[in-house]
């Protein structure tokens, strides 16, 4: 049942296409809406993380370079997050980290070093990073 409706929804979208591209009119339904467009990827480097806040232990503030501020969901509990005074970031392959998967969270605690895994980086703007509170702001 899936693969027919994703072969359904390739098709409907295919068909789109190239109804714009000849200039005919989309058929109806078939219009792909604001959610397909691509969000544009916010990368950071490792070396450039200046500060950071933890106000749960699900989520971690950074503060990159000196204005900007990324919001780091992780998978699930990490244990003392919100307790450390230090934390480092594990990434993958270069320091550059553009996606979850690029990076992990490293906690050191009582009973020794806990890597947790990030479900979401969301690059913060600067409204959002002023609306923090105080606990939240790196």
């Amino acid at each position: 049942m899936i693969s027919r409706l994703s072969l359904a929804a390739v098709a409907a979208f295919t068909l789109a296409g190239a109804a714009v591209a000849q200039g005919q009119p989309v058929p109806a339904g078939t219009e792909p809406g604001p959610e397909a467009a691509k969000p544009t990827r916010a990368c950071f480097f490792n070396r450039d993380v200046r500060g950071f806040a933890a106000p749960d232990d699900k989520t971690l503030y950074l503060r990159v370079r000196s204005k900007d501020i990324y919001r780091l969901d992780l998978m699930g509990r990490c244990p003392d997050l919100d307790w450390e005074t230090q934390v480092g970031l594990d990434s993958r392959g270069s320091s550059s980290i553009c996606a979850p998967i690029d990076v992990q969270v490293r906690v050191r605690g009582p009973i020794g070093v806990t890597r947790c895994p990030v479900s979401e980086i969301t690059r913060l703007t600067p409204e959002e990073a002023a609306a923090l509170p105080r606990k939240s702001r790196p």
